[in-house]
């Protein structure tokens, strides 16, 4: 290729971009980064060599033909057929010679390119920019603009977001050249700022019809502008809000042609830009929107977003995508490739089965079913097109998944929008008695700034729907994260599964440990712990038992005002005394949640009898062992109490009582941990009311019992010689005085 058709191809380039730009949309910008992921085969041209300037003009052209024609007015096709009458000539297409042609567009910047992709800054709006024009230019009616900005007024949307409103004009419009309504005021910056910072005497939706702007009369551009900079992420930081500002503004531009989709990102927030919806997409009939206050889509609502528009054309063809080479992930029954539709240009995820085994076919299907149930759900991720019989559906591309976003989400806030999300779209599943059994970080997907739950695979039907129950047995879930009846009994399982699922997400986002199946993984003392252990419980019938009880939950926790340990404790300790089982395993479990109190473990804990403490010490190890440390770190006051000598003798006595509860039921563990703790007190304090009832007890043991506390008495002699009276004693068993011998010094070790 010479030169000069080199200068000719990118003309032909820059000229069909700069006509894109000139619209506001973000279609040149894109076309650049698509054009290698062509396919040219189909253009019937014979080229197929990215470097061949023929496929980059082709790719123009065919990009307007998808995307607007016939939409596009007299001057666009004015501006472009002289161009297509140079290549054609060139390309073997004599035949459009006979077309009619115009003037070409001038010449473009020679920075063209930089600044379709973003290089250079936004320009910020001059008048010639704003100034009216007629209704041949403005796609955006006047009827839609009108019904914009009531909905803006009814709803009281803060237009301005968290800036202050020059601020937000600023990142538009250039202010210091635009005209003051003030005389007093060089320019329309200082006239913003005395009337509306100052004064605060103009209406606040007075911008709307304030002819400087441009919004109620003027370019399709300036609107478009104007209403993404209204979702920029530096301007408004509600999701929630964001997410219903989108919807009301995509379903009143659908009526015009356009649509708002993201162009960028900044921290990982959708940055949005204005873009035409191609014709075939466009709704006939758009119902009117409204800031929803509810958390799912009208099913009958119009055509909003890119996603919309595939969903719109979906006929489960799989020519309709083009697929990257290579997928971006492969398990062991789906792959998923990055696709694109073709007739909307949208990015997608391609799920394809990989293996033609029933089990990931079934599991197709039931994607499929529920995704009619929840398919408009906002945190549900939706199901745009499928085909059952080919096994592949398409949903739309996520930006991160919850294991990308792990350190986001040790801010109790992001995690707060992270586990709202989970229990909003598993709610209504619930309601219809549907189970997802397979809540998981990966599994939590992020999409336009908000969390979507995806990869229903597994889902159980509702009951009396499911098919062939008992091959339901050993492969439901993902070990640590799925319930432990669903290695067991999946058929059977709850709402309560998907409950345990949610509290270990929350371990995991807070931990930064991956859960291990039967292992308790529990944050640090906090509200959010409290969550985890309920929600956690290995007998699912102790567990929380619906979304709405965990919503009570967590809100309790984290809106009440955090009572002091010991004033919780003294409240359980009364429930505890009035015959409260419950209150005994709340009051065992704040006490080993705050190691540090000293009160909760010299006056709360051995105010319990062992028949109340000892069957949860001997049933949680993990719990009984941290109590039981704690107790023993308090024997020196920890540097910051004074023990005194009848807290000291309460302290061995209650640990004598848990050690003969649990030599009394061969619990080998509570008593090699309880009676090492006794004697780090006794040792320390040696206070002989309390040794008055320990002696007698170990001239009472004897087989293994026996051994296992001569064995403790050996590691620790100072409070073995405490009990030199029994070393010649002989109903003391043999074991026990021979380790008091050794203590005292009369016998080698």
């Amino acid at each position: 290729m010479d030169s000069a058709q080199e200068q000719l191809g990118e003309r032909v380039l820059a000229q069909a971009a700069a006509i894109f730009a000139a619209r506001s949309d973000i279609g040149a910008a894109e076309l650049l980064r698509a054009v290698e992921r062509l396919e040219f085969q189909q253009t019937d041209d014979g080229y197929t060599t990215s470097t061949n300037w023929h496929d980059y003009f082709w790719a123009a052209v065919f990009y307007i033909d998808a995307v607007d024609l016939p939409s596009f007015g007299d001057e666009v096709l004015d501006h472009l057929l002289p161009t297509i009458v140079e290549v054609a000539s060139q390309n073997g297409r004599s035949a459009v010679d006979r077309i009619l042609v115009k003037p070409a567009l001038p010449d473009p910047a020679v920075n063209w390119r930089q600044e379709l992709e973003g290089g250079e800054r936004l320009t910020l709006l001059q008048p010639q920019d704003i100034r009216a024009v007629d209704d041949k230019r403005s796609r955006i009616t006047e009827v839609t603009r009108m019904r914009l900005f009531d909905t803006l007024r009814l709803q009281n949307v803060d237009w301005f977001g968290r800036l202050e409103e020059p601020e937000f004009l600023n990142r538009i419009f250039d202010l210091k050249v635009l005209e003051s309504y003030d005389s007093r005021f060089p320019n329309a910056e200082g006239d913003i700022y005395q009337h509306r910072v100052n004064n605060d005497d103009w209406e606040p939706d007075w911008v709307f019809t304030d002819g400087r702007f441009g919004l109620s009369r003027g370019p399709d551009s300036v609107l478009l502008r104007f209403l993404s900079e209204m979702l920029h992420p530096v301007v408004r930081t509600d999701t929630e809000e964001l997410r219903e500002l989108l919807e009301l503004f995509n379903t009143l531009l659908a009526r015009d042609g356009y649509s708002l989709v993201p162009v960028d990102s900044i921290s990982g927030h959708p940055v949005y830009g204005g873009r035409r919806i191609p014709v075939q997409a466009r709704p006939l009939m758009v119902q009117p929107s409204r800031l929803a206050s509810d958390r799912t889509s009208d099913a009958q609502g119009g055509v909003s977003t890119p996603y919309d528009l595939v969903r719109a054309q979906a006929r489960g063809e799989r020519k309709d995508y083009r697929l990257d080479r290579l997928p971006m992930e492969e398990g062991g029954q789906a792959q998923v490739f990055r696709a694109v539709h073709k007739a909307t240009d949208a990015e997608v995820a391609f799920k394809r089965r990989s293996s033609e085994r029933e089990t990931p076919a079934a599991r197709m299907r039931r994607e499929i079913e529920i995704s009619q149930l929840l398919g408009r759900h906002p945190n549900y991720m939706p199901i745009l097109d499928s085909s059952p019989e080919d096994g592949w559906i398409v949903m739309p591309m996520a930006q991160a998944t919850a294991e990308d976003r792990r350190d986001d989400l040790k801010d109790p806030v992001q995690l707060r929008g992270l586990v709202d999300a989970l229990m909003d779209v598993l709610e209504l599943a619930h309601t219809h008695d549907w189970l997802h059994r397979d809540v998981k970080p990966s599994n939590i997907l992020l999409l336009d700034g908000r969390w979507a739950l995806a990869d229903w695979g597994i889902v159980r039907r509702p009951r009396g729907q499911t098919t062939k129950a008992g091959r339901t047995r050993f492969e439901i879930g993902t070990e640590g994260f799925a319930a432990p009846e669903l290695f067991v009994a999946a058929h059977e399982a709850t709402p309560a599964a998907d409950i345990y699922g949610i509290g270990r997400v929350i371990a995991w986002a807070l931990t930064g440990k991956y859960p291990q199946m039967n292992v308790q993984l529990l944050p640090d003392p906090g509200p959010w712990r409290n969550v985890t252990r309920a929600a956690t419980h290995a007998d699912p019938k102790q567990r929380l038992q619906s979304v709405d009880e965990l919503r009570e939950l967590i809100n309790r926790e984290l809106t009440e005002p955090v009572e002091p340990p010991v004033e919780r404790a003294k409240r359980l300790l009364e429930r505890t005394r009035a015959g409260d089982p419950a209150a005994v395993t709340s009051l065992l479990e704040l006490v080993a949640d705050h190691p540090e109190e000293y009160e909760l473990y010299l006056h709360t804990l051995t105010g319990l009898s062992p028949e109340q403490a000892g069957p949860w010490l001997s049933r949680d190890s993990q719990g009984s062992d941290r109590l039981l440390k704690a107790m023993a770190d308090h024997a020196g006051g920890q540097g910051v109490r004074r023990v005194q000598f009848s807290e000291a003798a309460r302290a061995v006595m209650w640990l004598h009582a848990i050690a003969s509860f649990a030599a009394a039921k061969d619990d080998w563990d509570l008593l090699d941990e309880a009676a090492r703790t006794m004697c780090v007190w006794d040792a320390a304090w040696d206070q002989w009311n309390a040794q008055d009832r320990i002696a007698p007890w170990l001239r009472s043991l004897s087989g293994q019992a026996a051994q296992l506390v001569a064995a403790i008495l050996r590691d620790y002699p100072a409070s073995a010689r405490h009990f030199s009276g029994l070393a010649e004693d002989g109903t003391v068993d043999l074991w026990i005085r021979q380790a008091i011998r050794v203590a005292v010094g009369t016998q080698r070790p």
